[in-house]
């Protein structure tokens, strides 16, 4: 287990986007299917349509992956984005890297109310595997006192987010970015970033 520094913030930053009345915003489809979310907003600025078609597999592995948890007797708690979105620094003094989640209100209600009952996620795991140059990644927030695990899927383009990995490596931690359409947000800080980079080896 990696030792893991989480930051609990909320913030409402500009730019939040809503969807257009033709087809369902990615939040309320992401409670109905995250795999058909993930598809609808591949357009979006930063989704790669790649990831698509890989990403039914990953949520499974999440699921899978919680469900070792739980035979170990902890809880649980999954998040099924809607996106995911590499944070890529846009030059000097941009502090804002890593990765962003977005998951349906309900599951980032849930996540904050573990945060604001004492839940301290000061380790984590991050289980990887490499497809078509994407980084595919299940990160687990631990709890171990409490024996409570937060896990959520996320990826990344191994070309384009170098400069994400190395003000992550600056910096001495990945971070990810837990948040709704309406960016209330929550901020996970994630110590030895090289847990997040592309595996070296076959199947990580």
């Amino acid at each position: 287990m990696n030792d893991d520094a989480e930051d609990h913030e909320e913030s409402r930053d500009a730019g939040a986007s809503d969807a257009d009345g033709e087809s369902a915003d990615p939040e309320s489809l992401a409670e109905e299917s995250p795999a058909a979310a993930f598809e609808q907003v591949s357009e979006l600025s930063g989704t790669h349509l790649r990831a698509a078609e890989f990403w039914e597999d990953i949520v499974a592995d999440m699921e899978a992956t919680a469900e070792e948890y739980e035979a170990e007797g902890w809880e649980t708690l999954q998040l099924h984005p809607g996106d995911v979105t590499p944070l890529v620094p846009d030059g000097e003094g941009d502090d804002d890297f890593g990765i962003d989640v977005l998951v349906p209100d309900d599951e980032f209600g849930e996540l904050e109310s573990l945060l604001e009952g004492g839940i301290s996620f000061d380790s984590y795991e991050a289980f990887r595997a490499t497809a078509d140059s994407l980084v595919l990644l299940v990160v687990a927030m631990e709890d171990p006192d409490a024996q409570l695990a937060v896990l959520y899927p996320a990826y990344y383009d191994a070309e384009s987010a170098q400069s994400m990995l190395a003000a992550a490596e600056r910096a001495g931690e990945m971070r990810s970015y837990v948040r709704t359409l309406t960016n209330d947000r929550i901020e996970f800080t994630h110590r030895e970033p090289e847990n997040f980079a592309r595996p070296t080896a076959t199947g990580e």
